[in-house]
């Protein structure tokens, strides 16, 4: 096949004009790497060649534009590959080449995953060991880089959320919000034997205002429906819901 002329396009590709043949887009470093500016003419099996390295030049460039903003996982450089209509073999020698090349590391990627969620978010350690592995990270390599979240960071940041929540909740008994902190500090991934700890050293104490706010307001509801030992059963129910289990004392 002939060689009859280029066409340069952006990206740093080229279109390629044969004589038999149909036009094909090559990169620019394919065409530098098998002067094909000097060639005039090349037989099929060797422009089928020139085409697979050709597939993986432009999959490199794909990777290194996506790898440009940020970190990622070996799973993420995949799938984004294969989104991009890079087939099977071709994707792993790309993935290959990264690796080598240190582009593609996933217990860096690990690392630098988790002292961002560190500082960027309340996320314990179970919820970030659980994003990784769904980003495709061996777990091996998650219980590794985990270690990072020691359990004194663990506990500066369970005391931290737990103050905060201590602060924005002075209406709700201790006993629920006791319950409503342990909660959410287990849903955001941190672990119970810590989260534990960390309660017990809290000193939670219901404020007297409070109770009785909540007891008048109890108590005038329902006294128009009911009277009497019913009267008390149901004000009991109701301040019993609400966590005041010793209403009776401080009222």
């Amino acid at each position: 096949m002939k060689i009859e002329k280029y066409k340069k396009l952006t990206n740093g590709m080229y279109q390629v004009f044969f004589d038999n043949y149909d036009n094909v887009i090559l990169h620019e470093d394919v065409i530098l790497k098998y002067e094909l500016l000097i060639k005039k003419e090349i037989d099929e099996k060797s422009l089928e060649n020139i085409i697979n390295e050709n597939n993986k030049y432009i999959g490199i460039d794909f990777a290194m534009k996506y790898l440009a903003k940020k970190m990622r996982s070996i799973k993420e450089i995949d799938d984004y590959l294969k989104k991009n209509n890079i087939d099977k073999n071709t994707r792993e020698d790309i993935i290959s080449i990264l690796k080598k090349n240190n582009y593609l590391n996933d217990l860096e990627y690990s690392k630098a995953f988790i002292n961002d969620k560190i500082i960027l978010s309340n996320d314990g350690p179970n919820k970030i060991k659980t994003k990784l592995m769904e980003l495709g990270v061996d777990k091996d390599i998650v219980d590794e880089s985990i270690l990072i979240f020691s359990d004194e960071l663990q506990i500066e940041k369970i005391n931290k959320i737990s103050n905060k929540l201590i602060n924005v909740n002075k209406t709700k008994s201790s006993n629920m919000l006791k319950n409503k902190i342990i909660d959410y500090l287990y849903r955001l991934g941190y672990s119970k034997e810590i989260i534990n700890k960390c309660i017990d050293d809290i000193s939670f104490k219901d404020d007297d205002n409070i109770i009785k706010k909540e007891y008048d307001k109890i108590y005038k509801k329902l006294s128009k429906k009911y009277s009497g030992n019913e009267l008390d059963y149901k004000i009991k129910q109701k301040m019993y819901d609400l966590g005041f289990y010793n209403y009776e004392d401080m009222i």
